[in-house]
């Protein structure tokens, strides 16, 4: 694991480099460039991991390690395809981004840590609940932990569908918030959250009657695949809290009100989900599930939270926007 760490460690500054870059073309609402080049590093990140995990055209055998070098040599090839785009492709060309250099600007850097700190915080606080849970979940036996883990394998699969949303409404709110059209950036954050929450009722419906179809894809073990199907069922609710919250959050983000985001967040999870999955877990008969339960109800708690915030700072825009236009 050390050998393995530091192998890959080789790849962390071009992950860090690339990470900006891409939200970069993000921005400019390129995403499928971004999707491009990542789909570019699968197959290298393959061919890779093969022939030095298995020593293979001449190459050391370097086992699992190999796995670190791949994936480092992996984050300098996308990071280099990027370079290439952003200077030669339009509109990115147009930014001239690598032509010359600019004086460090501390007081620019405090604009974007004072955006991007929150944010990462509250992208740590959602990521770590997960591990704080599974940890939690290591004191069952091994049908519960694998029936947990598949469950929430299939849960993080449908969440990319509200993330996705949330990423693009943060786009495209901090767009027109950005150019003044209010009545634009409320329109797309109706309209992300709309489909975000359309879109969950429809998996929900699906998943709670193909539940049992969708279990047997991790396990032929007849009782993993029969608590498996349980923990599905909680999962369908899961979802449709995380339908709810992520695009909100994604829309927020546009409007760079952040640090609510990141206090809502460590309440949702840290200071209702978990305690009150712990209290469910050990002190009632609802056992395992009383941790879902917990997510369940921090997740639903957050949502409620971030939409009323939502709302606060719509309104809130409207209003200088009737007041500037009768002023003018």
């Amino acid at each position: 694991a050390k050998q393995y760490l530091i192998a890959l460690s080789f790849g962390i500054i071009p992950l860090f480099i690339y990470t900006v870059l891409r939200n970069f073309i993000d921005a400019l609402g390129q995403t499928r460039t971004s999707m491009l080049i990542t789909i570019l590093g699968l197959p290298v990140n393959v061919a890779l991991n093969y022939v030095l995990i298995f020593g293979k055209l001449g190459f050391p055998h370097l086992g699992g390690v190999g796995s670190g070098y791949a994936t480092a040599v992996t984050y300098w090839c996308i990071l280099i395809v990027s370079i290439v785009i952003i200077h030669k492709k339009e509109p990115f060309s147009n930014f001239n981004l690598f032509k010359r250099f600019h004086r460090i600007s501390f007081s620019t850097w405090k604009e974007i840590l004072k955006i991007g700190l929150p944010i990462g915080f509250s992208v740590f606080f959602e990521t770590s609940i997960f591990s704080a849970v599974t940890l939690f979940m290591s004191s069952y036996n091994t049908i519960t932990i694998a029936s947990h883990q598949a469950a929430i394998n299939f849960a993080s699969f449908l969440y990319m569908i509200p993330l996705s949303i949330s990423m693009a409404l943060t786009i495209v709110v901090g767009f027109e918030a950005g150019a003044k059209r209010h009545q634009d950036a409320r329109s797309y954050s109706r309209i992300g959250v709309t489909i975000a929450v359309g879109m969950a009722f429809v998996c929900a419906g699906l998943l709670f009657t193909l539940r049992e179809s969708v279990a047997s894809l991790y396990t032929k073990d007849a009782e993993v695949l029969a608590l498996t199907s349980h923990f599905l069922i909680y999962a369908i609710f899961f979802q449709l809290s995380d339908a709810l919250q992520a695009p909100i959050q994604g829309a927020l983000r546009g409007y760079k009100d952040v640090n609510v985001t990141f206090l809502m967040s460590l309440v949702s999870y840290w200071v209702i989900g978990l305690p009150l999955g712990i209290v469910l877990a050990k002190y009632t008969d609802l056992q395992a599930f009383g941790y879902w339960i917990g997510l369940i109800a921090g997740l639903a708690a957050g949502a409620t939270g971030l939409a009323y915030r939502l709302i606060k700072i719509q309104k809130k825009q409207l209003l200088e926007e009737n007041k500037s236009s009768r002023t003018a």
